[in-house]
C-alpha cells in the first residue's frame, strides 16, 4: 500500500492511498490501523504532495553502507546524529542552503516506525517499522570544517526531504538507489551493501532514543555522497526500486 499525505486547493490536508494517477482519501488515519475507511477519489493531478509523515524527529546512520567506508574484516557502529523536524519537507519542495556553503545531497533509504518503542531486541524490530521512503540527508560542511554529523551540518531548515510515499509492504534487502543531479547520475547503490539491515538499524537507535510513530531512521547512504554538492538552481532526484522518485530544487538563502 503507499501512502501519501497531500494538501488541496482550499489548503486541507489528508492522508491517502496513492492508486495510479488517483489517491483514496483515508479517514482518521492511524500508524497502528490496518483497516481504512476510504472516502473520495481525487486525481492525483489536483492535489500537493506533501511529506508523508511530520516526525517528531530524524535519526540518522552515518557510514552505514560497505562501499561508502571501504572493505573491511569487520565493520565499526555506524555513527548516529540527529536531523530537526523543521528540516522535513516534501516532494518538489525548495531546498534552500547558504549562499557559498560547501553542500552536498545523499540518497537513503528512510524507515517510517509504525509504533512507539524503546530497546527493541534484533528479532522483534521490525514489527515495529510501518514502512519505507525515499530520504535525502543533505548536509553541510559546518562552520570548523571538521566534522558533518553536527547540527549545524545536518539538521537545518529543508535539509530533509521525503516522498514521495511511504510503501507499507516491501522487501528491502536488495534495492538500487540512483542520485541524479541536474540529470547526471552522482550516486548508485545497493541495499544489500548495507552494514545494519533494518531490524538491526531500528534496535540500534531504539536503544538511545524512544522512537514514536511516525519518527524516521535514515539507513546510510552508498559512495560519492561528498562529492554530490549542489548549489543554486540545481535539480535533485533520488530513486529508490518500488519507492517512486523524489524530486527537490536548490535555492541559496
Amino acid at each position: 500500500m503507499k501512502i501519501i499525505r497531500f494538501q488541496i486547493a482550499d489548503g486541507t490536508v489528508y492522508f491517502g492511498e496513492l492508486r495510479d494517477e488517483t489517491v483514496c482519501e483515508i479517514v482518521n488515519f492511524s500508524f497502528q490501523q490496518t483497516e481504512y475507511d476510504f472516502g473520495r477519489v481525487i486525481p492525483i493531478s489536483e492535489t500537493k504532495l506533501l511529506a508523508p509523515v511530520t516526525p517528531e524527529k530524524v535519526v540518522g546512520l552515518a557510514y552505514n553502507y560497505k562501499d561508502l567506508v571501504g572493505d573491511k574484516d569487520t565493520y565499526d557502529e555506524p555513527l548516529i546524529f540527529l536531523k530537526s523536524p523543521e528540516s522535513v519537507i516534501g516532494p518538489n519542495d525548495t531546498i534552500r542552503i547558504h549562499n557559498g556553503s560547501i553542500t552536498w545531497a545523499e540518497v537513503e533509504l528512510a524507515i517510517v516506525i509504525g509504533k512507539e518503542c524503546s530497546n527493541v531486541p534484533i528479532e522483534t524490530a521490525s514489527e515495529y517499522i510501518y514502512g519505507y521512503t525515499i530520504g535525502n540527508d543533505v548536509t553541510m560542511s559546518n562552520v570548523h570544517k571538521r566534522d558533518h554529523h553536527l547540527a549545524r551540518s545536518k539538521a537545518l531548515d529543508t535539509f530533509c526531504p521525503i516522498g514521495p510515499y511511504i510503501e507499507t509492504n516491501l522487501l528491502v534487502d536488495n534495492l538500487s538507489l540512483q542520485h541524479y543531479i541536474n540529470d547526471a547520475l552522482f550516486q548508485k547503490g545497493n541495499t544489500n551493501n548495507r552494514i545494519l539491515n533494518d531490524s538491526e538499524s531500528v534496535s540500534l537507535v531504539s536503544q538511545f532514543f524512544k522512537l514514536k510513530p511516525g519518527d524516521v531512521i535514515l539507513t546510510g547512504t552508498p559512495a560519492n555522497a561528498m562529492n554530490s554538492l549542489i548549489t543554486n538552481g540545481d535539480k535533485i532526484l533520488m530513486e529508490i526500486t518500488n519507492l517512486g522518485i523524489l524530486t527537490n530544487q536548490v535555492q541559496f538563502k
